[in-house]
């Protein structure tokens, strides 16, 4: 990875492409001056290396303070633009989903296998009747890949009902807008907007006290006791919120979520691997000289270079990319290079989990093409290692479950969810943004940019206007470690 020369002055530096980005301050003492003069000559060589095709990211001044570290490695900013999924083609006849999730069977059956579900309110294309057993009350219609009945889930029609129901949003990194649940000990959620004296009721039940469970009125849908997260539809009302899954909160007990910033790297020629990323807070950033280690700025979290050379200095590991730049080996997570798994095809497209640096690399055959940071299951709900296989994927779906200390949680519409064993599943996480760190229930984290960029490489592929899909056969995924443990495949 090289460092792109942007100015000089207060000299400016960026990383190419999706790497890291330096920079100096601009009035520091004779001593600094001097540094960056040194720092300035050495990477004006390097400039002059690099295509002009190059991209760099944006970089900012650090001023005020004269006493600030001069340089800063900086974490790639989030891509600006995303490729949306073709629309389904338009047929004579289309099937459109009334059911929160309609379902896809593989064929007609008393007892049909599903082979994927449409989120309510989209349409997919038919191409005709279908006939055989199941479907009681209804018919069979065949569409891609699959049959759906219209006793189930769908109504087939040239121009069937249109459905009130948020669509994902497919021009971002995540495909709703969430919120977390500001208060753990009882918010309300609703099947409508209340009344008055339905409010009052509610509220009144909530607030009772004892041991006995609340009485609450039938307009309340649950009191949210332990950690919720909701997806957000819109504003239907001054000081209520409508949910993704038609529910209803007041504006005030919640609040809205930005997207985790981290984004992983694609590796080319210039970005490779052993690749280092900064975790769990900024770090200090050191020049390895002739006469020592010398600190000379900050290393963002998240922030990450290629390494070139490992070296012991006073009993410290740095781990050292070009130009002598410098980081302690115990601040970075290390994503490297691996053979694939004996059962995994020498041809094919997969995925490493490195659970001891929580890093995650995929490969295209025997090449690396991406790499980032995950945060897997934390102790007492360790991720299984093993080799497997993706066998569904949902653009979101709700997960919860009960923690031993931290209590009930429920996460609405976690995107870009990719299962690969029982209910363990690689899916983007909005919640939270310490990647690098575990954290799970033994799922793996991936911040949501780079979920998404996963789930649309890794099969089973997700057709158009479909919300999820079942292939037990996908792509494969490795999870491993440096020590023995247990081997779920």
């Amino acid at each position: 990875m090289r460092w792109l020369l942007l100015g000089l002055g207060s000299v400016t530096l960026v990383g190419g492409g999706v790497g890291g980005v330096l920079y100096f301050g601009g009035d520091g003492p004779a001593a600094e001056e001097a540094s960056n003069e040194r720092a300035a000559d050495d990477l004006a060589a390097l400039a002059a290396e690099l295509p002009e095709a190059t991209a760099p990211a944006e970089a900012t001044e650090e001023t005020g303070d004269e006493d600030a570290p001069a340089l800063r490695l900086r974490r790639p900013a989030l891509p600006g633009a995303w490729s949306e999924p073709e629309t389904p083609e338009r047929t004579a006849l289309i099937a459109r989903a009334y059911q929160f999730n309609a379902p896809v069977y593989e064929r007609p059956a008393r007892r049909p296998e599903i082979q994927g579900v449409v989120r309510r309110g989209r349409a997919i294309p038919i191409e005709g009747r279908a006939y055989g057993e199941g479907c009681r009350n209804g018919r069979w219609y065949r569409t891609t890949l699959g049959v759906v009945c219209t006793s189930d889930g769908f109504e087939v029609d040239a121009n069937p009902e249109e459905r009130d129901q948020k669509p994902a949003d497919f021009t971002g990194p995540m495909p709703y807008r969430y919120a977390a649940v500001g208060r753990r000990d009882g918010a309300l959620r609703f099947f409508r907007i209340p009344n008055v004296e339905e409010l009052a009721s509610a509220e009144g039940a909530a607030s009772a006290g004892g041991d006995e469970e609340p009485s609450f009125p039938e307009v309340v849908q649950q009191a949210m006791v332990g950690d919720f997260f909701v997806a957000l539809d819109r504003v239907e009302q001054d000081g209520w919120q409508r949910t993704v899954r038609g529910h209803y909160v007041a504006t005030d007990e919640l609040e809205e979520l930005e997207t985790p910033p981290m984004v992983g790297s694609h590796l080319d020629e210039e970005t490779t691997l052993p690749l280092a990323f900064v975790y769990g807070e900024d770090r200090p950033l050191y020049r390895v000289e002739e006469d020592g280690v010398r600190e000379v700025g900050v290393a963002e979290k998240h922030a990450r270079f290629s390494v070139r050379e490992t070296l012991e200095r006073d009993g410290v590991t740095y781990l050292v990319g070009e130009g002598g730049l410098a980081v302690r080996r115990d601040a970075v997570r290390l994503a490297r290079e691996t053979a694939p798994e004996e059962r995994i095809p020498s041809d094919v497209r997969w995925v490493h989990v490195d659970l001891a640096e929580q890093t995650l690399v995929a490969y295209d055959g025997g090449e690396p093409v991406f790499a980032t940071l995950v945060s897997s299951g934390k102790e007492g709900y360790d991720t299984p290692r093993g080799v497997f296989r993706i066998r569904e994927k949902y653009v979101s779906i709700t997960m919860s479950g009960d923690d031993p200390v931290d209590g009930a949680y429920e996460v609405e519409e976690v995107p870009w969810t990719m299962y690969y064993w029982k209910s363990y599943a690689l899916h983007g996480a909005y919640w939270h943004g310490d990647f690098g760190n575990v954290r799970s229930h033994g799922c793996t984290n991936l911040a949501p940019a780079d979920a998404r960029w996963l789930f649309e490489w890794t099969s089973p592929d997700v057709p158009a206007g479909w919300h999820g899909r079942r292939l037990r056969r996908g792509t494969w995924v490795w999870f491993s470690r440096g020590d023995a443990g247990y081997d779920a495949s």
